[in-house]
Parts: C-alpha cells; structure tokens; sequence
C-alpha cells in the first residue's frame, strides 16, 4: 500500500484536444430527452393559470407545520429501493436510518467527515483506503477532514481484505469509478472484509447504479455486514447532476444528516420519484447503448485509438498499449501512472451532440 501523492493538475493542451474530439477526462452527466420530459411532467404549465401538475408541484410545499413533507424523502428512498433491487441485494431491517442528500457527494462526506469525528472520540488513527484509480472525492472529503488515504493496487484486493487495519473506513464504488465496468470480484472483497472485523467499515458508493444496460451477474452484496453506508445518486444515471438527487442508507444514526429530514429539496425528490416510476434500472442504458457503442468508434477515430463501450452507458475504455500516442495514453489512464492500467475517457460530449441535448433549447427567446 502507499500513501497518495496530490496528482499534477491536468494537462491543459490535452484536455482541450480530448474534448474537441467529443469526449472528456472528467466523468459528466448525460442529459437526456427523457430527463427533460420528466421535468415538463412534474412542472406542468403556468401560462394561464396552474394545471393539475403544477397545483400538485406547489402544493407540496405548503403546510409545513403538518409535517407531511417528511414523506417525500421516505417515499423517494423507498421508491429508489425497490428500483434498485435487480442490481442491488439490500437488506432493508439493517438499514434503518436513511436520509434525503444532495447528490451522492453530501452522503459521502458525512460519512468521511463522521468517521473521522469518531476516530478523534476513541483516540485512534483514522486512514480511509481506496483503490488505486477510484473516485477522486473520496481522498477530497478525506484530506479536507485530515485523514490519511491509503491507496491500494486493486489487483492485491484479497491482500487487502485479509489485512485491512480493524479501524480503517474503506471506500468502495460498485460500478466501479476505476473502469466504468461492474468489479466481478466485489462482493468476495466485503465478504472477506465482514470475515476480519467485528464492525462494518465500508462506505458502499453505488451512484452508477441504473447507468449498466444489463443485469450483472451477482447482485451487488450490500447487504454484507462489513458495508456500514450505501450512497446513492441519480446524477448519473439520469443526467440530473445539478438537481442534486440522492440519498444514503445507515445501519447506524448519523446526526450530521438528522436535518436532512426537514430541510430538503422536494422538488429534486418529486422529480427523482418521476424518473424512478417512468424508467426502471436498466431502461436508459438499453435505449442508448447503440449511441455509446457508434460515440465509442467516432471518438477512438479522432484519437486514434481502438475504444470499446464500459458497462457504465457515458464511458469507454482501450487497453494499456493502446495508440501511439504515449502522452494522450498517460493522461487518459486510471489508475494514472499505472503503465498497466486501461484508459477511460467520458463520452457525454458527443453523445448529447448525437440525441439532440447539447446546447440551447430551441424556440422564441
């Protein structure tokens, strides 16, 4: 294992050649004629007066004092549950305490930030551990916190759960952010974690859940006792990365989070309950597979490189030595420095240019 080292900031000229090609380093959400058909669905028409939907929209909003907006978080985590369930094994007794967050990142850093709150409580050395090329957030939140990140090759995973420290908090994301592909030996890495530990110390990150075309071959074990959070987000999936949609599941309370219940967005929650009844977990991948496999071949065309369609529906990836471009290839790899490692670039460039949601909405200004 090693500690990180911050990365150098991302080449400037190589950024703008991968994005004039249609792509991206950074990993952007995909908006789509379907999210903006289930905003005009809840939003409804207020040019002469509110119809049905839009009463409905502005309604919830009133009477706070009858508590009844407590059930818009319940009724959106409950819905996204269920949505869930063909990708996700989740048992829902041992999850009792679930909050409404800003995207997935909120639920993440409360997890973090409450990890180390404790750690300074029983006088221990927190360290968060992540794989080697993993979401970068989760080193952000951590440092921020001052907690050491441990970096590990992902290759050395059964090392890892074998030796993993009883108080580390591990940091997994099932699709994985590495590769935008399912991880095959994900629920074997919790089950050895759950083998060596009295406590759960995983924080389960499963935000590209509803953004795999097919089913994977095991449900994602979330409800392994070593998984102590799941954060989840319809950002991704959807292309609702600033409606702020997400939330999180505890076995445990989490009190930095208590005001979520109160102060939340219902309009986020009412259209995540849209999107979530009107498409289910495999929906949108399938409907745009074909657009990522043809922006897979257009873009490996202008990079010249030979790209092939992630399980995640905006990501593509090539192998190690794919190229002759070294430093386009170096830049493109994750775990970055990793001669070994495959490239992973972000198709949402082109793919919004191909379906028709790249730029301004048309129509009389």
């Amino acid at each position: 294992m090693r500690m990180t080292i911050t990365p150098p900031i991302h080449d400037p000229e190589l950024d703008r050649r991968v994005k004039a090609a249609g792509a991206s380093k950074t990993v952007y959400a995909l908006v789509t004629p379907e999210t903006e058909a289930a905003k005009n669905f809840i939003l409804g028409n207020a040019v002469d007066g509110p119809d049905a939907a839009r009463r409905r929209h502005l309604e919830q909003f009133r009477d706070a004092w009858t508590g009844k907006q407590f059930a818009a978080h319940e009724a959106f985590i409950g819905r996204w549950m269920a949505w869930a369930a063909p990708v996700i094994a989740i048992d829902a007794a041992g999850f009792p305490w679930r909050y409404p967050t800003a995207g997935g990142s909120e639920a993440l850093f409360h997890v973090i930030a409450a990890y180390g709150n404790r750690a300074r409580v029983e006088k221990f050395n927190p360290q968060v551990h992540v794989f080697a090329g993993e979401y970068e957030g989760y080193k952000a939140y951590a440092e921020a916190c001052g907690i050491a990140v441990i970096e590990h090759p992902r290759a050395d995973w059964q090392t890892v759960g074998r030796t993993l420290p009883r108080d580390a908090l591990f940091c997994l994301s099932q699709p994985s952010a590495i590769d935008g592909n399912v991880w095959p030996h994900a629920n074997d890495f919790l089950a050895q974690l759950a083998a060596g530990a009295e406590n759960p110390r995983v924080l389960l990150d499963v935000t590209y859940v509803g953004s795999i075309a097919e089913q994977p071959a095991l449900r994602f074990a979330a409800d392994s006792p070593a998984v102590q959070a799941l954060a989840f987000s319809l950002s991704k999936p959807f292309g609702v990365y600033y409606d702020r949609i997400g939330g999180m599941l505890c076995r445990s309370a989490m009190p930095s989070l208590f005001g979520n219940q109160w102060f939340k967005n219902l309009t986020s929650l009412q259209l995540g309950i849209a999107l979530l009844e009107r498409h289910d977990v495999f929906d949108l991948p399938r409907r745009y597979k074909r657009v990522q496999r043809e922006a897979a071949i257009q873009i490996g065309q202008r990079l010249d490189l030979a790209l092939s369609p992630c399980d995640v529906s905006v990501l593509a990836q090539a192998d190690a030595t794919a190229g002759t471009d070294r430093a386009l290839a170096d830049f493109l790899r994750r775990p970055a420095g990793d001669p070994q490692a495959r490239l992973r670039l972000c198709l949402t460039p082109i793919m919004a240019e191909m379906i028709g949601t790249a730029g301004p909405i048309g129509g009389k200004s």
